[in-house]
Formats: structure tokens, sequence, C-alpha cells
């Protein structure tokens, strides 16, 4: 795993600050690619990764699950978590879903 994050974010939590922190993706040796993610709780941290055929594939799974984990939390669902004073995390909750992933209709 890549010791320096390639980007991360900072959330506003109860006063506080929650850093959420994404590695950059690199190939297991499965030959699938990881990529990494730290969450900072207070008290605790989370350190994951997600899976995916490419780099590009698994940073948006990265994304995606670290979305899903704040969203699903008790601070979030109490409203202590926000980022930039608004609910919205902007964290993208559904790439991999929708139009792009469905079947192009038949001529």
């Amino acid at each position: 795993m890549t010791e320096t994050p390639f980007v991360e974010r900072r959330f506003e939590l109860n006063g506080g600050a929650l850093t959420v922190r994404f590695f950059t993706p690199s190939k297991a040796p499965g030959g699938e690619f990881q990529c990494h993610y730290f969450i900072g709780w207070p008290g605790r941290e989370v350190r994951r990764y997600a899976c995916g055929e490419d780099g590009l594939q698994a940073l948006m799974l990265a994304l995606r699950t670290v979305h899903s984990d704040l969203v699903h939390s008790d601070a979030y669902k109490a409203g202590h978590l926000t980022w930039c004073d608004q609910a919205d995390l902007d964290l993208p909750p559904t790439w991999g879903v929708g139009p792009l992933y469905d079947q192009p209709p038949q001529p």
C-alpha cells in the first residue's frame, strides 16, 4: 500500500473533524487492483480496501464504500456528520449503477 494518500477530505463531526484518506490504487498479487482507504473516527481508525478490475474501478468502489459507511453511521443519522455545513457528503453513492451500466437498446 502506498504510504501517502493521494486525496483526503475532512468532514465536520460534532464540532471537530473526521478525516478520510484514499491511497493510490495498486495491483495486488492476485491480479486485481486494490484501493486502500482510511476513516479517522474519534477513538478508532478504519483501514480497509476495495478491489476492482483496474485502478479506477477500485477507487470508485472505495469512494462508494466510504460513502455508505458514513451515511449509515450513528453520527450521520443524528445529523452530527456534515461536509461544508450540509448533509450531502459529496461522495459518489451511485457510481456503477444506472443507465451507463444497463444493456443498450437493441435496434
